[in-house]
């Protein structure tokens, strides 16, 4: 076999999704509780005399939980967290009747988007166990602050929120960019918040791509290695541009003195064509050392670099 199919493609997706089905629930389970339980924290230890201040908090978790998930996940894809760890496991999996590109391809997914939507629920599922807790507390407290609500604008509309509110929208707004500044009307994005939206996914791609090369190639501690890459990464390129004095993104200055981001500096155009270089690379390299998988590899590695 090899030309690649859709249908063994789902199959072999089906196949990892039912393998793992108790994994994938108590990846949810436990996603459910974190949310809950890091909440509550953070109601019971934080000083909030308005009700903002906490549902903000509990979006800025919710919107960096979700994603810092997706690289963890992506790093475990070749373990026994997909059934794929040890000689038994992958014996199984060298087995199935798929191509490569197939195994590989339904691993990614089932990394990135099974595990990613599975912390979405367990998310909404802990932020509703937050609303009822604090809701069954408001009832039973002789406390007014426990039963008060504010009325605030967010995104844009206003609203009348109770520390009992759902963040899940609000985590939705943070995570998802708005293509039109207002839908339906002639407001378009300019080019700036275009290019800012361009950048941006492309970075995350790359880091993505980053994740998917450190957990096909390290056997052990792959997420904190590969981690530990990045930021070393970031802070070489941060220090770059502050020695060259360069920017991705210039600022403009009003008459008044006002000063904001607002501008395309080459830099930005220099990501927008090395990201997708790099990102590419790293999905090629991660899928030709998975193409080398054997029975007996490297305690540290998944690929011989002598060989």
């Amino acid at each position: 076999m090899n030309s690649f199919s859709i249908n063994r493609f789902w199959l072999m997706l089906r196949w990892l999704i039912n393998v793992n089905r108790v994994r994938l629930l108590g990846f949810t389970v436990g996603i459910m509780f974190s949310t809950f339980l890091i909440q509550l924290i953070m109601f019971v230890f934080g000083s909030f005399e308005k009700i903002f201040p906490y549902l903000l908090s509990c979006v800025h978790f919710g919107s960096f939980l979700i994603p810092f998930v997706i690289p963890i996940t992506v790093c475990l894809a070749f373990t026994n967290f997909t059934s794929t760890g040890n000689k038994q496991q992958r014996g199984t999996w060298l087995m199935i009747p798929a191509t490569n590109l197939e195994k590989f391809l339904s691993l990614i997914v089932y990394v990135t988007v099974i595990c990613g939507l599975c912390a979405i629920v367990g998310y909404i599922l802990g932020d509703c166990l937050r609303m009822a807790g604090l809701w069954i507390g408001a009832q039973l407290s002789a406390d007014p602050a426990m039963k008060a609500s504010e009325v605030f604008n967010y995104n844009g509309v206003d609203g009348t929120y109770t520390l009992w509110s759902s963040t899940v929208y609000w985590v939705f707004c943070d995570m998802t960019p708005h293509l039109l500044t207002v839908w339906g009307s002639s407001i378009y994005w300019s080019w700036f918040e275009w290019a800012s939206w361009i950048v941006y996914t492309l970075i995350a791609i790359w880091i993505h791509s980053l994740f998917t090369l450190g957990g096909t190639l390290l056997r052990k501690y792959a997420f904190v290695t590969t981690g530990s890459l990045l930021i070393a990464m970031v802070i070489l390129f941060a220090g770059f541009l502050y020695h060259y004095n360069l920017s991705v993104f210039g600022n403009v200055t009003l008459p008044d003195g006002t000063t904001y981001t607002a501008t395309v500096d080459t830099l930005a155009y220099v990501l927008m064509v090395a990201l997708p270089l790099f990102s590419c690379f790293n999905y090629w390299a991660s899928f030709h050392i998975f193409k080398g998988f054997q029975l007996i590899t490297n305690k540290w590695t998944n690929y011989d670099i002598l060989k």
